[in-house]
C-alpha cells in the first residue's frame, strides 16, 4: 500500500473587531486514530460577531471540529467528515457567517468536505479543476484516491474573489506548497476584509511503497535466514566464550576436589598408623563421602548461577532487540513525521533504561549513545545563551523589572522599588516611562490592552491609559476576592486567577467595567498550587506540578501534553496570546523554556542555566524571540 504526506502552506488575512480566520492542522499520534482518520486540515472564516467573542468562538470551532471528526472512530471518514461540519455549522451558523474547508488524508484516500461557500481546486499534469464549490448553509464532500504531485488550493470565498484565474494558475504551477502561499500571500494581505480571507495550499507527495506481506500455507516454514559472516563470527565469539567459562569451572571443581582427596589421604594414612582398628577406617571412609558431597553440591550452585548469569545476558539482548527496533523506526520518521518520531525514541529509551549502566553491555552502553543522538536531533533541544535584549537603566537608573505583559508588539514593565511603568517596542527596542509615582507604590502585576494598562494592587485594579496619559482606580478591590495569583487583559476585559478556585471576569464597557461575574461554569476547581496563565480566546492555567488546565467559554477543554523527554520540575510561568500557535512555559527545575503547541505535542526547548533568575517571559513568534525578565536585564532567546 502506497503512503503519502501532505505538504501544507497557509494564507490567513489580518483579523480584525469584526473577521477572524485560521488555518489548523493536525495529525494525531494514536495509530487507531491515524489509521481511521489519517491526516486533518481545516479553513476557517468568522464573521459578524461583537468584539472579543470572534477569536473565542473561533478557538471553539477548532476544538469541536477535532471532538467530532476524531471523536466517533466507528464511522467511515467521510461520513464522520461531513457530520462534524455539519453540527459546527449548526452551533455556530446561527449566530455568525462561518465558513469551513476540511481535508482528511486516510491511506490512500483523500475527502474533502466544504461547509459554506468555500471551495476546493486541484491542479494535476499542469490542469487545473474545481473538486468542490460550497453553497450558503451547506456542507457538500467529496473523495478521491491521491496521487503523488497533485496540488490543492482549498480556500473561503472571500479569498478566492481576490484572486484571478491567472494568479491562481501560476501559483498552483509552483514547485512546492510554500512557494505557491507565498506568491498569493501578498495578493491577498493589506486589502479591505481580508480579515475573512484564508486558504492552505496542499501537495501530495509519495512516501514509501510497502510490500505486500506473504501469506504462507498452514505448516509451511518460511526458509531460515542464512546467516551472514558478521552474524557467524558473533556467535562463534559468544559460544567460545561460554565455552571457556564452563571448562574455568570445571577446572575450579577438579582442582578443589584433588587438594580435599589428597589431604584426606594424607589424614587416612596418619589414622592407619596411629589406630590399626577396623572402626576408625570405616569413619573416615563416612567423612570423606560426606565432604565430597558437600562439594557436588557447591559445584551444582555454581552451575545455577552461571546458568543465571546467561539467562540474564539473554534478557539483555531482548531488551536492546526491541529497542533497536523502535529506534530504527523513530530514524526513519525524523524528517516526515517528528512527533511520532519522538514518540518511539523515547519508549526505545525507557526500554533499554531497564538495563542498569552496572549490567550493560558494550553494545548496550553503544546503543545508548546512538539513541542519545537521535535523540538530540527530534527533540529539538537547544542549549542557548541568550543575548541581552535591553538593559532597563538606559530607561531609568536603578531600574529593575519585577513583572511583564505584552500588546501589540509591545512589552510593558512593572518596577515595584522604583514605582514605575516602562514599555518597549520589540520591532525598535523604542522605551520609555509610561506611569509612576506614590499610587503605584502597593502594585503587584502588571497586565495590558493597549493602549490601556493596567496594574494589580491592594486597593483594586488601576487603569493608565497611554494616549491620554489619565491614571484612574477602575475597579476596587472586592471582599470576594482571595488570593489573586495571576491578572490578564483580553478582549478589552479583565481575568482574575483566584487561588480558591474562581477566575473573575470583568467585561469591559463603555467608559470602564461592568460588575464581576465567575467566570467558571459547572464544576469545582483546585487553583490552590497554580503559577500562574495566559488567555488567547481560551484560558490557560499552569500548575506547580506541570499539569496545564484549558478552560474555554468557562468549561473545562480536555488537554494533555506528550512527547516530553522529562517531566516539568518547578515550572514559574506560561505565556500565550492570539498571536502565537504554540504554549511557552518557564521550567525552572530543568533550566529550559519548553515549546508546546495547543494540541498539547510537544515543539521544542531551550536549555539556559541563567533560567532560575527569571521572573517573566512572552514570546512573539512573529519576531521570532522569546523575552525573559531578569532583574534589569530583558533577554532575547531566538525561536528556531
Amino acid at each position: 500500500m502506497k503512503k503519502f504526506l501532505l505538504e501544507t502552506a497557509k494564507i490567513v488575512g489580518t483579523a480584525t473587531d469584526e473577521a477572524w480566520s485560521q488555518v489548523h492542522t493536525f495529525s494525531p499520534t494514536e495509530k487507531e486514530k491515524l489509521a481511521k482518520r489519517g491526516q486533518f486540515l481545516a479553513v476557517i472564516s468568522l464573521s459578524e460577531l461583537t468584539e472579543g467573542e470572534i477569536v473565542t468562538a473561533g478557538r471553539e470551532i477548532i476544538s469541536r471540529l477535532h471532538e467530532e471528526y476524531y471523536g466517533h472512530l466507528e464511522e467511515k471518514a467521510i461520513d464522520q467528515l461531513r457530520n462534524a461540519l455539519a453540527q459546527v455549522l449548526e452551533e455556530t451558523g446561527k449566530e455568525a457567517t462561518v465558513e469551513i474547508g476540511a481535508v482528511a488524508l486516510v491511506g490512500e484516500i483523500i475527502y474533502f468536505a466544504v461547509a459554506g461557500r468555500g471551495k476546493v481546486l486541484v491542479q494535476r499534469e499542469g490542469k487545473i479543476a474545481t473538486v468542490l464549490s460550497g453553497e450558503e448553509g451547506k456542507v457538500e464532500v467529496a473523495s478521491g484516491r491521491a496521487t503523488s504531485g497533485d496540488v490543492f488550493l482549498l480556500g473561503s470565498q472571500k479569498f478566492f474573489s481576490f484572486l484571478a484565474e491567472g494568479a491562481i494558475k501560476a501559483a498552483l504551477s509552483a514547485d512546492s506548497a510554500n512557494e505557491a502561499a507565498e506568491f498569493l500571500a501578498p495578493m491577498i494581505h493589506g486589502r479591505k476584509e481580508d480579515g475573512r480571507a484564508a486558504a492552505a495550499v496542499l501537495k501530495i507527495e509519495s512516501l514509501i511503497e510497502e510490500e505486500p506481506k506473504t501469506v504462507l500455507p498452514p505448516k509451511e516454514k518460511l526458509p531460515e535466514e542464512k546467516p551472514t559472516f558478521e552474524k557467524q563470527r558473533f556467535r562463534a565469539n559468544i559460544k567460545q566464550k561460554l565455552t571457556n567459562l564452563s571448562k574455568q569451572g570445571v577446572r575450579l571443581g577438579q582442582l578443589l576436589l584433588f587438594k580435599v582427596e589428597k589431604k584426606l589421604k594424607r589424614r587416612a594414612i596418619y589414622l592407619a598408623k596411629e589406630d590399626k582398628e577396623k572402626e576408625r577406617p570405616r569413619k573416615t571412609l563416612m567423612n570423606v563421602a560426606v565432604i565430597l558431597l558437600v562439594l557436588l553440591m557447591v559445584s551444582v550452585v555454581l552451575g545455577v548461577r552461571q546458568r543465571s548469569r546467561h539467562q540474564e545476558g539473554g534478557g539483555q539482548a531482548a531488551i536492546l532487540r526491541q529497542a533497536q527496533i523502535k529506534k530504527d523506526e523513530g530514524n526513519a520518521l525524523i524528517e516526515l513525521n517528528p512527533i511520532r518520531a519522538r514518540q518511539l525514541l523515547l519508549e526505545a529509551r525507557d526500554l533499554i533504561d531497564e538495563i542498569s549502566d552496572e549490567e550493560a553491555s558494550q553494545a548496550v552502553i553503544d546503543f545508548k549513545t546512538e539513541l542519545e543522538q537521535s535523540l538530540s536531533l527530534v527533540m529539538h533541544e537547544h542549549e542557548v545563551e541568550p543575548t541581552s535584549f535591553f538593559d532597563l537603566v538606559f530607561i531609568k537608573d536603578g531600574a529593575k523589572g519585577d513583572d511583564l505583559a505584552i500588546s501589540g508588539g509591545e512589552v510593558v514593565i512593572f518596577d515595584k522599588e522604583k514605582k514605575a511603568v516602562y514599555s518597549l517596542k520589540i520591532a525598535t527596542r523604542q522605551s520609555a516611562i509610561l506611569a509612576g509615582g506614590e499610587s503605584l507604590t502597593d502594585g503587584q502585576q502588571v497586565a495590558v490592552f493597549l493602549p490601556k494598562i493596567y496594574l494589580l494592587t491592594k486597593r483594586g485594579i488601576l487603569e493608565f491609559d497611554k494616549e491620554t496619559k489619565r491614571e484612574k482606580l477602575v475597579i476596587e478591590a472586592d471582599e470576594e476576592w482571595g488570593e489573586i495569583i495571576d491578572f490578564r487583559a483580553f478582549g478589552g476585559s479583565l481575568y482574575l486567577l483566584d487561588k480558591g478556585g474562581e477566575i473573575w471576569k470583568y467585561p469591559g464597557m463603555e467608559g470602564g467595567f461592568g460588575a464581576y461575574r465567575r467566570w467558571l461554569k459547572g464544576e469545582e476547581f483546585d487553583f490552590s498550587d497554580a503559577v500562574g496563565m495566559s488567555i488567547d480566546g481560551s484560558i490557560w492555567v499552569l500548575k506547580k506540578n506541570g499539569t496545564i488546565l484549558k478552560f474555554t467559554q468557562g468549561g473545562r477543554d480536555p488537554f494533555t501534553i506528550s512527547g516530553l523527554d522529562q517531566p516539568f520540575n518547578n515550572p514559574t510561568g506560561i505565556f500565550t496570546d492570539d498571536d502565537q500557535e504554540n504554549l511557552y512555559i518557564v521550567d525552572k527545575g530543568n533550566s529550559r523554556v519548553v515549546v508546546i503547541n495547543k494540541s498539547g505535542e510537544y515543539n521544542s526547548q531551550y536549555l539556559w542555566q541563567g533560567m532560575g533568575d527569571i521572573v517573566g517571559l512572552v514570546a512573539s513568534e512573529e519576531e521570532k524571540k522569546i523575552l525573559l525578565l531578569s532583574g534589569n536585564q530583558i533577554f532575547a532567546i531566538e525561536i528556531r
